[in-house]
């Protein structure tokens, strides 16, 4: 079985690309201010070590602290948009085709349930979950013990799970492949080792995994 994958920034799957675009966004933002103000305090430092003057008018100062606050003000408000934006957009993947999944978090392991319609036909694994890429999958998240949270990265961010209260979460695979999830909220002495694999497959490849199960129409 080749390696799995855990990385946000290996984006397999429409949720994830979306919060990668956003982490770059917010990355470059960053760098560049980071770099402007570095090369201003170099200049400082050398026009201070030669002894320059620094007899600048005082109408220029005010130009450019004018300048540098609405340059931040307006960097501010872009990364706030483009946030909100990131945020809608990973609730948008609403599909009355979606497989609906309930995962239960437990000290330290996985419960994967897939849905039916008939009870009987309901399967539950442990620590593992099947998805076929491109369709759109509908996780209701819980915890039976204490908080957990579920993180696939190359999938989807982080959504915690809460004992007492189901959270939801939509994603989508679009390439396949064996993806490395865990729990990324400390949960005791194990957490490093609850661990889940998330295997991506095509829908003939996943129709072959299900129907030696005996499960059939699986559907929210």
């Amino acid at each position: 079985m080749p390696s799995s994958i855990q990385s946000a920034l290996h984006a397999s799957g429409i949720q994830a690309a979306r919060s990668e675009q956003l982490w770059w966004l917010m990355f470059w933002v960053c760098a560049s201010v980071f770099f402007l103000v570095m090369t201003a305090l170099a200049i400082a430092i050398t026009r201070g070590r030669s002894g320059a003057s620094f007899g600048t008018p005082n109408r220029t100062i005010s130009r450019s602290i004018s300048i540098a606050t609405a340059l931040s003000i307006i960097s501010l408000l872009g990364l706030l948009l483009a946030d909100a934006m990131t945020g809608r957009a990973l609730a948008s993947l609403a599909s009355p085709g979606a497989l609906g999944i309930r995962i239960t978090g437990y000290q330290w392991w996985w419960s994967v349930e897939y849905l039916d319609s008939d009870p009987s036909l309901s399967v539950t694994t442990a620590n593992e979950i099947h998805l076929p890429v491109g369709r759109p999958i509908y996780l209701m998240l819980k915890a039976a013990d204490v908080i957990h949270s579920f993180w696939a990265p190359p999938l989807h961010g982080k959504t915690d799970l809460i004992p007492g209260r189901e959270n939801v979460m939509w994603l989508r695979a679009d390439s396949p492949g064996i993806y490395r999830g865990q729990c990324a909220e400390y949960c005791g002495v194990q957490h490093a080792h609850m661990a889940v694999t998330v295997i991506a497959e095509s829908p003939e490849q996943f129709d072959q995994w299900v129907r030696p199960q005996d499960m059939v129409g699986v559907r929210p």
